[in-house]
């Protein structure tokens, strides 16, 4: 018989957040390394599905991952004015619910969440349990600390930084395991033309991530034949981005998408030149961060251009990145021309950022 692990995450399902693509990424290969695998989650919007069939058609995959959404009646995003709160309550009452109800079904299993209140509770029934952290606040330390006080909790942080902000006595219980590419849709195809991606959301909570520094007058680069390419995971309208960016570089092409599958961002990755590791300076960009696209960049031979920020500094493969200073244009467009001239090979080690192997040092978390 398999054994049995239990995802429980306060996300929603069908997505293209990067959240929500490296969720489903772990339980695929949770599957494959043989364990049945349970995924519950909150139908928070319209389009949540808990069908089975319409994950597997967004995010191309075959496992036979088991899905349960739950009844979401609170009031989330119905009044955008308290959107933040109403948020932070309904978290708390979906987690209290979801846990008392599953953790009386799932006798003696292996549970796993990205829910510091699902963590929070579980713990406190004495389960089995792995939270992956990524970014904390000072009620998510609160909850974290209290939970590994128990003996059967453990904590995945993204980096460092994550770590050293948790209580250092329960050192031994925390891991360090950053992001990983999936290896099934990023792959080097050495086909390379003089293309710029960006891959993720423009915004994040509200704020711009910093892409606007490409809109600004790139007076060093309109001799290049160079073109930009923009993978928005959110269907955010940059028309206004579009228009300024072509009236102050109307030499250099631009090209935008929405919403694209993993396969098709590949694609695009695949015959790509450079990634654009692009950033604001919030505490989440600055500490907390291990970005999802700089791994898939990688796999897809790509060389990048980062923001200069410690989270961006601690990365791996530091050989493969060309820093620019914050807001600053005139550093940016030299970032862009030194990255033209890097090597585009695959590093030998990338296949230790897979997500094949991230999920091998998971399981391991749980036999150890």
């Amino acid at each position: 018989m398999k054994k049995e692990l239990i995802y429980i995450t306060y996300q929603t399902f069908p997505a293209n957040t990067a959240n929500s693509i490296q969720t489903i990424s772990t339980l695929k290969y949770f599957f494959r390394h043989g364990l049945k695998t349970t995924l519950i989650f909150p139908l928070r919007n319209k389009e949540s599905s808990s069908e089975v069939t319409d994950l597997k058609n967004h995010y191309l995959f075959n496992e036979d991952i088991q899905v349960k959404g739950t009844i979401h009646p609170l009031p989330f995003k119905k009044f955008l004015f308290l959107e933040r709160f109403t948020y932070l309550i309904s978290h708390f009452f979906w987690s209290y619910f979801t846990v008392r109800k599953y953790s009386k079904i799932y006798i003696n299993k292996q549970f796993f969440t990205r829910s510091e209140w699902v963590f929070y509770f579980l713990s406190n029934k004495n389960k089995d349990v792995v939270y992956e952290c990524h970014q904390l606040s000072k009620l998510k330390i609160y909850l974290v600390n209290k939970a590994l006080e128990k003996p059967n909790s453990k904590v995945i942080t993204l980096t460092s930084y994550l770590k050293k902000e948790l209580d250092n006595k329960y050192t031994k219980k925390i891991e360090i395991i950053g992001s990983s590419y999936d290896n099934d849709f990023f792959q080097n195809s050495n086909k390379k033309s003089s293309t710029f991606v960006y891959a993720g959301s423009v915004h994040r909570f509200g704020d711009s991530r910093g892409l606007n520094i490409i809109t600004n007058k790139l007076d060093s680069l309109s001799n290049k034949n160079l073109k930009f390419i923009i993978i928005s995971s959110k269907n955010e309208n940059l028309d206004e981005f579009k228009h300024l960016f072509q009236k102050n570089n109307p030499t250099i092409e631009i090209e935008i998408f929405y919403e694209l599958s993993q396969e098709k961002v590949g694609q695009i990755l695949s015959t790509s030149t450079v990634g654009l590791l692009i950033n604001n300076k919030s505490k989440h960009s600055e500490f907390y961060s291990s970005p999802l696209k700089y791994f898939e960049y990688l796999a897809s031979g790509l060389n990048v251009v980062a923001t200069n920020l410690d989270s961006h500094k601690n990365l791996p493969f530091q050989n493969k990145i060309i820093f620019y200073d914050y807001d600053d244009v005139v550093s940016f467009q030299d970032a862009i021309i030194q990255s033209i001239k890097l090597d585009t090979s695959v590093e030998n080690d990338i296949y230790l950022y897979s997500m094949e192997n991230r999920v091998k040092k998971i399981i391991n978390l749980f036999t150890s």
